[in-house]
């Protein structure tokens, strides 16, 4: 995608220089040997030397700055996951930019507008460098509080491979149980996001036990009227977040647990998480039936609903067979029957109402992640959705389903649409959302040393 004299180039797309209210952070990516308890020691690429990499904490509106530093052999970025931020900083290598080469430093910018839970973690090699250590949380917080919480916590669900080909789950920093402070009656903000690759394509499944909870946000927005919910399990594909809210009982504490990846059908009590004091039950429930987003909440007045006009409308089929792909034989993922870069492009212009029919022909979960833009669900296999509007950035679209998504084109430039399971990206499921009259001078590929999955 060579610049053209006619074209703007995305590198002009910036934030501002200076602002009243700005944050800065430095994240250094350095190998480390990460200890995650039970003698469980993993070497692994961290930010500043911790896994998961620091939780950087600002407020909406501020202008942040992020130093990185590159002690790394590799080539890294930082994709800013779930933020609509200037195209220029959006971290993906090829893209937006060239990958951040050892001994380097390179410098994010960009304004956070939108409150909410999110993350960051690398887009160059993601499947490689993602999954062996490179992310790490966002909690933007509004400028206007909307839910009370006395105690607010944040916890990342991640897979790392060990080098005998053995898996460990983790939350945080550990394979076992992580232990939080409350008191009786506070009020609990619990932000859950999924880092793994889930290697399985499924969900994991996660739920709170000991006291009833609402899921008040999903990506970062909140819901309207969310109910309470009863040990209900919670599907939570790659790179999507879930805000809970509850209340420590007078008695006893709170604890939040997952399901066994082999068959999601029985909870289990490692890897867990124990809010105030007491332990995980002895006795685990069943797993019941799933969270439906679709009909949670109560309806609300939405700017976009399956009925709007709809200035530009697009279909992509999700699949996989065996074929090439980079050069490589084995099994691809493909998008409208191709593999990245042959996958096409998305065209919009500024202003125009898109929307987008996702149709999963596979057996397969896939969670499909824009980046650069919030979209509104619109309706899943072919039905508008009966609860709460729901605003996302990434969706899980399961076997044999579909899901309608919509969005406003308000935020230019050259924008990536992709499955966020790491390995079905790595393998051909990425296309490119590409506004009108913008371009960019970087390349992808093996010249260029960019690989932006």
């Amino acid at each position: 995608m060579p610049a053209g004299a006619s074209t703007i180039p995305i590198t002009n797309l910036k934030a501002p220089a200076t602002s009243a209210h700005m944050k800065q952070f430095t994240l250094t990516a350095e190998n480390a040997t990460v200890s995650f308890g039970s003698g469980i020691n993993i070497p692994s690429w961290t930010f500043n030397g911790v896994e998961p990499g620091p939780t950087l904490r600002v407020q909406q509106g501020d202008l942040v700055v992020v130093n990185v530093v590159n002690h790394l052999s590799f080539g890294i970025t930082i994709h800013w996951h779930g933020i609509n931020i200037v195209n220029s900083a959006d971290g993906v290598a090829g893209v937006t930019q060239d990958a951040i080469k050892p001994g380097q430093t390179y410098v994010y910018r960009f304004v956070t507008n939108d409150p909410g839970t999110y993350w960051y973690h690398s887009h160059q090699l993601a499947d490689e460098e993602t999954t062996g250590g490179l992310f790490g949380m966002l909690i933007v917080d509004p400028k206007t509080p909307t839910i009370h919480a006395d105690v607010d916590y944040s916890v990342a669900l991640h897979e790392w491979n060990t080098d005998n080909n053995q898996t460990v789950f983790t939350l945080n920093n550990t394979a076992q149980t992580l232990n939080e402070a409350a008191r009786p009656g506070q009020w609990v903000r619990l932000r859950i996001a999924e880092t793994s690759n889930t290697a399985s394509t499924a969900p994991h499944l996660v739920t709170l036990l000991g006291a009833p909870f609402k899921v008040v946000s999903l990506d970062g927005h909140d819901l309207n009227a969310p109910q309470w919910l009863h040990e209900t399990p919670l599907p939570i594909g790659t790179a999507q977040r879930y805000d809970l809210l509850f209340q420590m009982p007078a008695q006893g504490s709170v604890s939040l647990v997952t399901a066994e990846e082999k068959d999601n059908l029985h909870y289990q009590r490692y890897p867990s998480i124990v809010i105030g004091q007491g332990s995980v039950p002895a006795q685990l429930p069943p797993v019941t039936s799933w969270f439906d987003m679709t009909t949670y909440g109560q309806p609300a007045h939405s700017a976009i609903t399956a009925q709007s006009h709809f200035d530009t409308s697009y279909s992509i089929a999700l699949n996989n067979m065996m074929g090439t792909s980079l050069g490589r034989t084995g099994m691809t993922y493909t998008m409208n029957g191709k593999v990245f870069p042959n996958t096409g492009m998305i065209m919009v212009k500024e202003g125009q109402l898109v929307r987008i029919h996702l149709d999963n022909q596979s057996a397969l979960y896939h969670p499909m992640h824009l980046h650069g833009h919030t979209f509104t669900v619109i309706a899943h296999n072919g039905q508008p959705l009966k609860g709460s509007p729901v605003y996302l950035d990434t969706v899980l679209v399961p076997p044999h389903s579909s899901y309608d998504i919509a969005f406003v084109a308000n935020n230019p430039g050259i924008w990536m649409i992709h499955c966020h399971n790491f390995v079905h990206a790595n393998w051909g499921m990425d296309m490119m959302l590409m506004y009108d009259n913008y371009s960019t001078p970087f390349n992808v590929g093996t010249q260029s040393g960019n690989f932006p999955d």
